[in-house]
């Protein structure tokens, strides 16, 4: 009888995840006419791609603008994330978290500039990670942790498709758009 060992259908599975977000990413750069949009195929550049497609779409928002006109989020992201493996626990969390928060900023401004209507609805559905994370922060803190550990757990429940449902959003939310000239 032949059997699939578990691994090999986790790292299949993760290759599949892992393709989806490139391929979403991929075709974010072209509608926005990015050059090389198939670095998003590449592992380290694909959250400089992401940061780049969020510098192309931060003056796009005002909110947005005035709080990260001066962070180029092309190199911030790929250098905190490596950051985040060179360091220690409480500040490899804090990178995680803020390479967390700059992906989420990413999917707002997609979401505002290209499904307004849904914007925040597909933001807090891709940003989930980010909320459960936050959460699990929070639950740390003295006489309140609990009902943030509670509500983290609760969320990460729903978290755990999120990698899947967020590309799908974004591929979604560009339908019918072709390449910006």
């Amino acid at each position: 009888m032949f059997h699939i060992g578990g691994s090999f259908l986790t790292s299949l599975l993760a290759l599949g995840v892992y393709l989806l977000q490139s391929y979403a990413i991929y075709r974010l750069a072209v509608v926005r006419g990015l050059p090389n949009p198939f670095f998003a195929f590449i592992p380290f550049f694909q959250l400089f791609m992401l940061g780049q497609i969020g510098d192309s779409m931060k003056h796009l928002n005002r909110r947005v603008y005035d709080v990260f006109a001066s962070v180029p989020l092309a190199y911030a992201l790929p250098i905190v994330s490596v950051a985040a493996v060179l360091l220690r626990y409480p500040f490899s969390t804090l990178a995680d978290l803020l390479v967390s928060v700059g992906t989420l900023v990413v999917y707002y401004l997609v979401f505002y500039f290209y499904a307004r209507k849904q914007c925040v609805l597909f933001t807090v559905i891709a940003g989930l990670p980010t909320i459960v994370s936050i959460l699990a922060i929070l639950s740390l803190m003295p006489l309140i942790g609990g009902a943030f550990i509670y509500a983290a757990s609760i969320l990460a429940v729903a978290a755990v498709v999120t990698p899947v449902v967020g590309p799908l959003l974004i591929l979604y939310s560009i339908r019918g758009y072709r390449m910006y000239r």
